[in-house]
């Protein structure tokens, strides 16, 4: 299977395009810098050099070297740190994922290919957001949270409205570590336990699992260990 990757060498991305090829997958990563991107180097991994938002950058990832069957976004709003609560970047936009799946599925358009799209979203986008505590959802009605979450809103309506084959993963609070276990729960996430975790590597793993798989198509469930 061949994979295009869009943010896959940020912390959730880079675990999962290191899954797919320990697979034997063949991946695409659209990076900013090829000389400077942390990434395995591999026989099966090609590094196209862009920017997410560049429709022509990705027309080009869409065909080096072949056309993939899937296509992972697991951007995430750039931060000034690496902490959550941190102010965006002045580089970013508070719509910079909405913009980026917008130059995805307009590159697409262009080409006579229809691959699956798996997202790496997160919970309280759409319907999961009645599954978040108290906390949660004042952490993520204001601030830095609260834009990306609108952002991962955004592009939750694009990639439906797309009318292609889709997951929108919905990951829980993520926490470091190697793969574990994963719950999958439903849309809204019922069930869901009140101070839920996922491991990053957990992430990775299931992302490459729903792209393998059609048990998820159409779906957009929370994840948590």
């Amino acid at each position: 299977m061949n994979f295009l990757f869009i943010g896959g060498t940020g912390r959730n991305g880079s675990l999962a395009v290191q899954e797919a090829l320990s697979r034997g997958h063949t991946v695409t990563a659209l990076v900013r810098n090829t000389s400077s991107a942390k990434l395995p180097s591999h026989s099966n991994l090609t590094l196209v050099q862009g920017t997410p938002i560049s429709e022509s950058d990705i027309v080009k990832a869409l065909s080096t070297p072949k056309s993939p069957q899937v296509v992972i976004s697991a951007l995430a709003q750039v931060r000034v740190t690496e902490s959550p609560f941190a102010a965006l970047h002045p580089d970013n936009t508070p719509d910079f994922m909405a913009v980026s799946m917008r130059a995805v599925l307009a590159a697409i358009s262009q080409t006579n290919i229809s691959p699956k799209i798996v997202v790496n979203s997160a919970q309280g986008a759409g319907s999961s957001w009645r599954s978040m505590n108290l906390p949660g959802k004042m952490i993520f009605s204001h601030g830095s949270m609260g834009i990306g979450l609108k952002d991962h809103n955004e592009v939750d309506h694009l990639v439906r409205e797309s009318g292609l084959t889709f997951v929108l993963s919905r990951p829980v609070m993520l926490a470091e570590g190697e793969a574990q276990p994963v719950k999958v729960w439903p849309e809204d996430g019922k069930g869901c336990a009140w101070m839920p975790k996922i491991t990053r590597g957990s992430v990775g793993k299931w992302l490459i699992d729903a792209a393998e798989s059609n048990q998820w198509d159409g779906q957009s469930p929370v994840l948590s260990n």
